[in-house]
């Protein structure tokens, strides 16, 4: 039971934190499509993608090969980890755009041409980007987490100003 409780605080920190950064995107972009009067609809979007994204990071962290450089340089675990999560990014991005095409041409050639055809490569890169920020961040934050001791980052932003870390 104890373990359970362990992953949904896991999983709900993780969740809130990429709410927040993809949220911060997505409204961004939303900013940003105004001015030519598009229309968009990002509360959902978020959510979903913060709570996929935090039970893959959260998945990913227990593999062998996220860990693979855990005893490097701090700064070569955290782009090695950003790089593996924007890489698994990619690869599900391309195939839900591929799904997507598939559900409309209901071939496989022809989506992949239709994929190449409607999707906007400066679009697709400056999402991937933006999310690549998002994981980078958290990869720092965990790497200073883990130099503080495990949950003293934590302590450091919401504890009192006057009480210590221990």
């Amino acid at each position: 039971m104890e373990k359970l409780k362990e992953e949904f605080k896991k999983i709900g920190s993780l969740s809130l934190f990429f709410m927040i950064g993809f949220g911060f995107i997505l409204v961004m972009m939303k900013l940003l499509l105004e001015q030519y009067e598009i229309n968009t609809y990002v509360f959902s979007k978020v959510i979903i993608s913060a709570l996929v994204a935090a039970k893959a990071v959260a998945i990913m962290d227990m593999t062998p090969i996220l860990n693979r450089y855990a005893h490097s340089p701090r700064y070569i675990n955290v782009l090695y980890k950003t790089f593996l999560y924007n890489f698994a990014v990619l690869v599900i991005s391309l195939i839900e755009n591929l799904f997507h095409a598939y559900k409309e041409t209901k071939a496989i050639g022809g989506a992949i041409e239709l994929f190449l055809e409607t999707r906007h490569f400066s679009h697709f890169l400056a999402v991937t980007l933006c999310v690549s920020m998002i994981f980078l961040i958290h990869n720092i934050f965990q790497e200073i987490d883990n130099y503080l001791g495990k949950g003293n980052l934590t302590k450091l932003f919401f504890a009192k100003k006057n009480s210590e870390l221990t």
